[in-house]
């Protein structure tokens, strides 16, 4: 069921046009910029979007320009691990594994001074957990994560189950170009 599901909604996702996905990007953004803006972050960890993704772009430049220390993952192949690195700007990326922009100039950060992390995910459901691609690499990053996790798609990756098992995290919030799902107070 989980593999249909996630061939199912990728296969949708990809089907978005570029207007499509930028317009219903942006919308999302907006929503989470004015969450977010009155709130002292440090730190927050966004992700090069692939696949017509939800785009971060435009927050990691709010952020930028808000001196909060933009953080992107760097993926770790051999382990499934993510390393979070801050960058100064756009250009500290090159392609990395998967051919997915990751740092490539960079700061480790620790997971404890990471106040956000702004998670991708294939689906969500209405009770907050996630359905990823597949690999684990979220899942093992958040499950020692003690910040405020926001998952980020659009309004049909919203479903009632995403079929969760127990080391799967629980997002705080999911932002869709619709609507806000908080499940505890971000």
């Amino acid at each position: 069921m989980k593999k249909e599901l996630r061939r199912e909604l990728i296969k949708k996702r990809l089907e978005m046009s570029k207007d499509e996905v930028e317009t219903k990007s942006n919308k999302i953004m907006d929503k989470l910029i004015e969450i977010l803006k009155d709130k002292k972050i440090k730190n927050i960890m966004l992700y090069y979007p692939i696949k017509n993704e939800v785009s971060t772009l435009k927050l990691a430049l709010f952020c930028f320009d808000m001196e909060i220390g933009v953080i992107f993952p760097k993926s770790i192949k051999e382990t499934y691990t993510i390393l979070p690195c801050k960058i100064k700007s756009f250009d500290d990326l090159e392609a990395g594994e998967y051919a997915i922009l990751e740092p490539k100039i960079f700061e480790i950060v620790n997971k404890k001074d990471i106040d956000i992390v702004i998670v991708p995910g294939v689906a969500f459901s209405r009770s907050g957990y996630r359905l990823g691609y597949g690999a684990g690499y979220y899942d093992r990053f958040l499950s020692d994560y003690r910040g405020i996790k926001i998952g980020v798609c659009y309004s049909f990756q919203i479903c009632d189950s995403v079929f969760n098992e127990e080391y799967d995290a629980k997002m705080d919030a999911i932002v869709t170009e619709n609507e806000v799902f908080e499940f505890t107070e971000i």
